[in-house]
């Protein structure tokens, strides 16, 4: 825009200026191909990152520096998942509705309430980040955008790239609300249910680890099973790093979108993560004015709330319509309005966003000391960590941000809005005196997101009495962690196979229960004589196993519990007010016993019948039920099927012996979302059959056997 000077004819240009036009419009195009290029790939050469595909598509990425490694998993990501990492920064711009429709308004309105734009923007200019991880960060952008650039048939809508920093931190913020579970306030609050104290728990997670007091060849095991949906932004994304720079080389999952790994595991030691259900977000009742408006009362004073309205285009068929729906804000946090006042949120996981820093000192960690401090940074805002190592050590901790709260009052009900003392402001609880658990004597620990206080043998669990009360740690078992606990104790040392089944199993115990559904025995226990009208349907869960293999003529059952489940948590129904009446599972007999026979001619149909996992256009039975150890949640499918949408997906076992480290691990699907890629389904027969594909760290071997070697943009 400089290139002309003082004008002498119409256009402004001098004689001289004519000369040198067609010289200058060269270095023009120079310089802007130069500009290209360094927006593509910026301070990153793609030529130093090395990507080895493997035979199911696994990437195992190389890079000198953390930001080269960084570069390329992020243009792997996008190579097998572009439309999720897209969708990531579509909600946290709040523009999924504009391509997902009513699905993605929630999560429009999601991103707005969490402040999730805003928030990231005053995080980055605050400059948190160290310099080492901003290059990371700046580094997993330019890789985003090179893609972007080479592939613009794949890009979903218009102005979405070049895609910037804010939207990383703002995709982030979206990420650690969902797994510190402020959806469900959100959801409470909208429903008009606000009472209600607990959160739903039905898609779970599981991590197991044993080490020699337990495992019969002396060695020490690890499972990571973390439940997630089978598709999507919050589906696992599996890959192999390995930087030069900080000596890292591991083996897991992250989610498309993720700079490094949240589950995973190297030749020194490993970790899962399942969700903990402690009290992570405060609700506050706003009192109003009796004229005023928008007037609330705080310390005796009236202020006045912010409008903080939402603006959405919501794609319904042909159109975008554009939808406007007000909040507000208060010195407390965003502001929503139901039929019974103004509630104000207030939470940790948007307020420091260095969770993925914390995520990447996990990755590089080599030893229980440096991971441990890695965990004492306290950057995530809340999830549970079940940890082994080479030297035999395993390790439980109940982490998070849990503000130091007044324990005169009870925090997991409504507060009075108008007090300023019950506005906490970044003082947490410190990291030492959370729940933590290392290599207790009967030498296994598992979670599988049930009580901190109970995650191994009974003489063994922490007390609940030595913690903050204020935290609101859950104390409650489901149907998991009894099944754990009893399989853990059913030897006095266990083999590897013995570990692995540990997490295949798919019994429920009896008498079944879960702290969603408290009371489901009832259903195995009604008379015939009392209900002859459903007396087939109960002579055949009765006859049932309790397993939920394909096999089983126990699609009824499966139906049953969909329903209840489904209900349930639609009238807002949450953990602890679910004591199911006889009457309500008599009705749910009912309409399974009609459901099965209107769509399967019968009521002994089995479980693969009803349940399918479906890719593309084919579809398989599978196996799993909702809080079962290997399970699986559902819904709604064709011609009266199940379709598996969330749990068992992604799992990897470890085991570290004095030779090294052996791993193994299965996906779903396969590697990649793209129904025109190989990966698409190509582990779906072993994952049905229960088997894994063995992996490696060893580079020589990778290379080897790697079905193709490039450079990103290569």
């Amino acid at each position: 825009m400089f290139l002309y000077g003082r004008s002498t004819d119409k256009r402004g240009v001098s004689a001289k200026q004519k000369t040198f036009a067609p010289l200058m419009k060269k270095m023009a195009l120079l310089l802007g191909g130069w500009l290209f290029c360094l927006s593509l790939f910026g301070q990153i050469d793609p030529k130093k990152v090395t990507i080895a595909r493997d035979n199911f598509g696994i990437p195992h990425i190389y890079g000198e520096t953390d930001a080269e490694m960084v570069y390329g998993l992020a243009w792997a990501a996008c190579e097998d998942n572009f439309e999720a990492v897209q969708e990531n920064f579509l909600a946290a711009r709040g523009r999924l509705a504009e391509i997902k429709g009513k699905e993605g308004a929630i999560m429009d309105v999601l991103a707005h309430v969490l402040e999730a734009r805003p928030k990231a923007e005053e995080f980055l200019k605050k400059k948190k980040y160290s310099p080492e991880f901003q290059k990371m960060l700046t580094a997993y952008v330019q890789s985003i955008n090179a893609y972007a650039k080479l592939h613009p048939e794949e890009i979903l809508t218009k102005n979405l790239f070049p895609a910037k920093e804010e939207d990383v931190v703002a995709a982030t913020i979206m990420g650690l609300g969902v797994i510190t579970n402020v959806q469900f306030d959100i959801i409470k609050i909208f429903g008009n249910n606000i009472h209600l104290s607990e959160v739903p728990q039905s898609g779970g997670s599981n991590a197991f680890a044993a080490n020699a007091n337990k495992t019969a060849d002396g060695n020490t095991y690890l499972c990571l099973n973390s439940h997630q949906p089978i598709n999507g932004p919050y589906s696992w994304y599996e890959a192999h790093l390995n930087s030069e720079e900080s000596d890292i080389n591991i083996h897991g999952a992250t989610f498309p979108g993720g700079m490094s790994l949240f589950i995973g595991a190297n030749e020194n030691l490993g970790w899962c993560h399942t969700l903990n259900y402690p009290d992570h977000s405060d609700v506050y009742k706003l009192k109003m004015h009796p004229k005023e408006k928008l007037q609330y009362e705080l310390d005796g004073k009236w202020e006045t709330l912010e409008e903080y309205p939402v603006k959405l285009r919501v794609k319904l068929g042909p159109i975008k319509l554009p939808i406007k729906k007000k909040f507000y804000k208060s010195k407390h946090g965003v502001v929503i309005k139901n039929k019974h006042g103004y509630y104000a949120l207030r939470f940790p996981a948007n307020r420091d966003v260095r969770a993925p820093e914390q995520w990447f000192e996990m990755n590089r960690a080599k030893n229980f000391d440096e991971f441990k401090a890695a965990l004492e940074l306290q950057y995530l805002p809340g999830t549970n960590v079940i940890y082994a190592d080479k030297e035999g050590n395993i390790y439980y901790s109940s982490m998070g941000q849990f503000p130091k709260r007044d324990k005169a009052y009870n925090w997991t009900k409504v507060l009075p809005g108008n007090k300023s003392e019950l506005i906490w402001e970044e003082d947490y609880i410190p990291f030492s005196e959370l729940p933590q658990l290392k290599n207790p004597e009967a030498g296994y620990i598992y979670n599988t997101n049930n009580s901190p206080f109970d995650a191994t043998s009974e003489k063994d669990d922490l007390n609940a009495e030595d913690y903050d009360i204020t935290i609101d740690y859950l104390t409650k078992d489901n149907n998991r962690s009894i099944r754990a606990r009893y399989l853990f104790e059913q030897k006095d040392k266990i083999t590897f196979q013995d570990f692995k089944d540990i997490k295949e199993d798919n019994y429920y115990h009896t008498p079944l229960y879960s702290s969603s559904l408290q009371n489901l025995e009832l259903a195995f226990t009604l008379e015939e004589a009392d209900y002859p009208e459903i007396a087939e349907t109960l002579r055949v869960i009765k006859a049932w196993d309790r397993k939920a293999d394909p096999d089983r003529k126990a699609g009824v059952a499966s139906i049953f519990l969909f329903n209840v489940m489904k209900e349930k948590f639609e009238e807002g129904a949450f953990p602890g007010e679910n004591v199911l009446s006889e009457g309500f599972i008599v009705k749910h007999l009912k309409k399974a016993q009609k459901h099965c026979k209107k769509h399967f001619g019968k009521v002994d149909v089995t479980i693969g019948e009803v349940q399918r996992l479906v890719r593309g256009g084919k579809d398989y039975p599978v196996d799993g039920m909702p809080d079962v150890l290997a399970a699986m949640m559902f819904e709604e499918g064709p011609k009266g099927t199940l379709s598996a949408f969330h749990g068992d997906s992604f799992y990897q076992f470890v085991k570290y012996t004095p030779n090294g480290v052996e791993m193994e691990a299965i996906n779903a699907f396969g590697q990649s979302a793209k129904e025109d890629s190989p990966h698409f389904d190509d582990q779906i027969p072993l994952f049905l059959n229960k088997q894994m594909r063995k992996l490696t760290l060893d580079k020589e071997e990778i290379m080897k056997d790697a079905k193709r070697v490039y450079h990103p943009g290569g």
